[in-house]
């Protein structure tokens, strides 16, 4: 039985009682239905050969060095132990098979629209509520960059425990064990360790203590009254390892995120937050328009400020109507604050790695509580109907219209997710400036053998932004590959000066570099840059190798031979150097 006293009066809970499982079902359908067509799509290029197609630890399996890699701390990867198991679990199950990935993806998002499902209906006792705020997490075209990347794992995967954490909560308050609470708080620690998106749950559970949980303050006639100071701090301090957990969670994500600046741009902190003002407005227009959408919005260089402004206005005004709305519909500012707190984590993202103006997937979590509010608003107006066929005809079409107007073009946007061309095409198309994705399009070209085209990408890149490294790096393999070495030289130079900036890249570079240079008769130049790259990263074997090659062809075979050995020490499984050791060794026989 759903506790009434949490939400609407049971006249307002509609439909019928006896179709809540059925109800539920259908909500898990519909998104397992929308997204069964990611079966056959494939791995994309922007991240997904780190998180998987790259992984040393997520492809080798479950042993107990894999085990602790995983926990430990990698620049480059958010640190998320619970989405790396996860990933090494499906690559044990699956191997390359991208499509078993985003099944499970899949299968994530229909666990999450059940467990919204059951909250909602929880918080507001109201079923229509429950099926159109699960029916919009299932169908909403925000949420397939969350559910077809399968890099974006972590979301669909830290929701889920989030939402768990959730409903684990609301059982302690109604009858508080310490067990309960342990329970809670390991699975909100999970939840962190999949991904910190939820650090503000300590706050999101307030407002749930506000409304409809009753534990900030008592009923009255006109509705729940503002938060009583008292019970506010009390319910504050049992939050205190929620918060302590939080910050943990921001202290490993900032320490293992990558330090160095990817973006041509170091937006200060002013335009930052003008930024951040927009990005809020354009989530909205996200949830109520969605269209152009694409992986990489990049960040602008200015924000105007009359955007600033209107947006700032928007924002004051919603909030005043929520505040208003207060005790007649409490709902709309629990809601409304849950979207405003559940963004902050990420609508001013720190001074590391990429910078963009907002993505699709950080939608996920922050439209939980539009997508309540909205629900709740409708299970209200179909209760103002009458009785019988009228009340049922209102839920269906509450329910059905949004639905309905959001399916089409959701399925436009998965399409545009189903290979690495699509995804980056649909980006390439609806923005500008977009130089990482124009940088991907060329790899992608290349790799396709349309060598042309790729290079015209990656000049695009570079009129973009010249000391784009990846770019500079991949222009010049690319002229080593078509032995254009001379041509190839001076954008892989220019990227070694620019990876010493940003550090991105350094380590291929260089070894890049060196290897052009020996090709053009100046293998005398070469050791420099093996040098360089040794430093940068002294684990990793191609430089040692290459080095020895060097060396073994301009008759220093001792050198050789320690380089080679120098490599193996890095890597024991690194083969070619194992072999080219040997041969150097079998050279020696008489």
């Amino acid at each position: 039985m759903i506790d009434a006293t949490l939400g609407f009066p049971p006249s307002v809970s509609t439909p019928p009682a006896r179709w809540t499982p059925v109800l539920c079902l259908a909500a898990a359908a519909l998104a397992l239905a929308l997204y069964q067509g990611v079966v056959r799509f494939d791995f994309s290029i922007l991240d997904d050969n780190f998180y998987v197609t790259e992984n040393r630890q997520i492809l080798a399996g479950f042993t107990w060095a894999n085990l602790k890699a995983v926990f430990t701390p990698t620049p480059g990867l958010y640190w998320s132990p619970v989405t790396l198991l996860s990933l090494m679990l499906d690559a044990r199950l699956f191997g390359f098979w991208a499509g078993g990935f985003h099944v499970v993806n899949a299968l994530w998002h229909c666990a999450n629209v059940v467990l919204f499902f059951c909250l909602v209906l929880r918080l507001s006792g109201s079923r229509l509520a429950a099926f159109l705020a699960a029916g919009l997490l299932a169908a909403h075209p925000a949420h397939v960059e969350a559910v077809a990347w399968i890099t974006a794992r972590k979301d669909v995967l830290s929701t889920f425990l989030g939402l768990c954490a959730i409903h684990l909560y609301i059982g302690w308050t109604r009858r508080p064990t310490h067990g309960r609470n342990a329970l809670f708080h390991v699975m909100f620690l999970l939840c962190l360790m999949a991904k910190p998106m939820f650090v503000t749950l300590a706050g999101l559970l307030l407002l749930l203590d506000w409304w409809p949980l009753g534990r900030l303050g008592a009923l009255n006639g006109a509705g729940r009254a503002l938060p009583e100071p008292r019970l506010f701090v009390q319910r504050l301090r049992e939050k205190a390892l929620l918060l302590a957990l939080g910050v943990f969670a921001t202290f490993m994500t900032l320490h293992s995120h990558f330090a160095g600046i990817l973006d041509r741009l170091d937006p200060g902190p002013g335009l930052k937050l003008a930024n951040a003002v927009v990005s809020y407005a354009k989530y909205l227009g996200l949830l109520v328009w969605p269209h152009d959408q694409a992986t990489i919005y990049p960040f602008p260089e200015s924000v105007p400020a009359a955007q600033v402004i209107l947006s700032g206005l928007l924002l004051t005004a919603l909030t005043g109507l929520f505040l208003w709305q207060r005790r007649a519909r409490p709902y709309l500012l629990v809601g409304w604050l849950w979207f405003l707190a559940a963004l902050t984590p990420v609508i001013m993202p720190p001074r590391v790695g990429l910078h963009v103006e907002y993505a699709d997937r950080w939608s996920y979590v922050p439209f939980l509580g539009l997508y309540l509010a909205l629900g709740c608003l409708a299970g209200e107006l179909a209760g103002r109907a009458r009785e019988g066929w009228p009340r049922l005809a209102a839920s269906a079409a509450l329910a059905v219209l949004p639905l309905a107007a959001l399916i089409p073009v959701q399925q436009r946007q998965l399409a545009t997710w189903r290979t690495p061309f699509s995804i980056a095409e649909q980006a390439l198309r609806v923005t500008r400036g977009n130089y990482l994705l124009l940088n991907n399009y060329g790899i992608l070209k290349g790799q396709a053998g349309d060598k042309q085209a790729a290079e015209v990408a990656f000049l695009g890149v570079l009129d973009i932004y010249p000391d784009y490294g990846p770019a500079l790096y991949n222009l010049g393999m690319l002229r080593i590959s078509q032995n254009r070495y001379a041509e190839a030289l001076p954008p892989l130079l220019k990227g070694v000066e620019a990876e010493q900036r940003h550090g991105a890249k350094l380590y291929e570079t260089s070894c890049s570099v060196a290897l052009c240079l020996t090709l053009m008769g100046r293998g005398a130049e070469a050791p420099h840059y093996y040098a360089l790259a040794i430093r940068e990263d002294p684990r990793r074997p191609r430089a040692y190798n290459d080095w020895g090659n060097l060396a073994r062809d301009t008759g220093d075979r001792e050198l050789a031979r320690e380089l080679y050995g120098l490599a193996l020490k890095a890597d024991p499984r690194f083969d070619l150097a194992r072999r080219n050791l040997a041969k150097l060794g079998a050279s020696r026989r008489p």
